[in-house]
């Protein structure tokens, strides 16, 4: 499927500058990954001329706003073993580079039917075949795959507290929830702390960074189940964001 451009700009040229800001942040991509990344960057703007999957049309912001930003979570995600679930995945980031990068079964996850299909379309057409969608909401699709994730992967989805709640019920024991946020208020991290307490979600850690070329703050907040939750999960669908538990 690979074409000389990617959203009408040259290939080989996006190629090399993806290479050069993957490298800038010690991330190892092989040339092959770097084709499947592009292809998959093509696809989102090509679908995005007849269905909103995102505000970004520039490959070259692109390449630092979707691709660049979804695999500053790979290192964290390659830390744990089993499946991978992507909650709110939109037009398949984080979960589709990320899944170009390891070799293990992927969920990609979003509520809007419409984005769910194409992220399928998607990796059907990158010969992706470990990675699976779903449009159902986290607390419904808990009830039949419980604990069934090793990693738990979500990118300005919702607030820190509710995706805390929504992860613990389908992770393994010692599984971790892997966010990546804008500037996250002390507000927010403390709610996400005391969720996380109530739920047997123990932090790991919290990492600072900023994109290149001024393009953004990310904060990297890792959680992992270490405990049983005191608070039967999952409650029922919408009662995490509307009810937050801290």
């Amino acid at each position: 499927m690979e074409k000389d451009t990617v959203g009408g700009v040259g290939r080989a040229m996006l190629d090399r500058r993806l290479g050069d800001l993957l490298a800038s942040q010690g991330v190892a991509c092989t040339e092959g990954q770097r084709t499947l990344l592009l292809d998959h960057l093509d696809l989102v703007l090509e679908k995005n001329k007849v269905m909103n999957l995102t505000r970004i049309t520039s490959p070259e912001d692109a390449l630092v706003l979707h691709i660049l930003d979804s695999l500053l979570l790979e290192e964290e995600v390659a830390k744990t073993d089993g499946p991978v679930l992507d909650i709110g995945t939109g037009a398949g980031y984080p979960g589709i580079p990320l899944a170009v990068m390891e070799d293990r079964p992927f969920v990609l996850m979003d509520s809007v039917g419409k984005k769910a299909r194409a992220v399928a379309e998607f990796a059907d057409a990158m010969g992706l075949g470990a990675v699976g969608t779903t449009q159902e909401r986290a607390e419904s699709y808990a009830v039949d795959h419980r604990g069934e994730f090793g990693t738990v992967v979500a990118r300005a989805v919702a607030p820190l507290g509710v995706l805390v709640e929504y992860a613990q019920p389908l992770l393994s024991k010692g599984g971790r929830l892997v966010v990546s946020k804008g500037r996250l208020s002390d507000e927010e991290l403390g709610s996400g702390q005391k969720t996380a307490e109530k739920v047997g979600m123990g932090l790991v850690s919290r990492e600072t960074l900023s994109l290149p070329e001024g393009m953004g703050h990310r904060e990297i907040v890792v959680y992992e189940k270490d405990g049983r939750s005191s608070i039967k999960l999952p409650r029922p669908v919408g009662e995490a964001k509307n009810k937050p538990l801290a």
